[in-house]
């Protein structure tokens, strides 16, 4: 299971992606995003339910319950005509115009 989040470490191995293969990167970064919105959705979901108490709150149902939608989020997110597809098409184009007004400006 991959880490959830964006650590230090997946930081520097972004920028040093981002020099490579910018749109790679934006990818990355928008469907982590997207994910993370997704994972912030499911747990809001979670509280509203009503809990009956047959299932105990112990540590180890909250960490799976956490895992779980982890998982759930990120299978969720990156898909064709998603929130993150959107952002990745939007805002490639905004920086491709940006990078072409610099050029012009130079």
């Amino acid at each position: 299971m991959k880490g959830y989040g964006i650590y230090y470490y997946k930081l520097n191995e972004l920028n040093q992606l981002k020099q490579k293969n910018f749109e790679l990167a934006l990818k990355k970064v928008t469907s982590e995003f997207e994910s993370l919105l997704w994972y912030e959705i499911i747990k809001g979901l979670n509280k509203s339910i009503i809990k009956s108490g047959f299932f105990p709150e112990t540590l180890e149902k909250k960490i799976f319950e956490e895992f779980l939608f982890q998982e759930i989020a990120r299978e969720i997110s990156g898909k064709p005509g998603s929130l993150g597809d959107y952002l990745f098409k939007h805002l490639s184009k905004l920086f491709k115009n940006r990078k072409e007004n610099t050029d012009i400006i130079k």
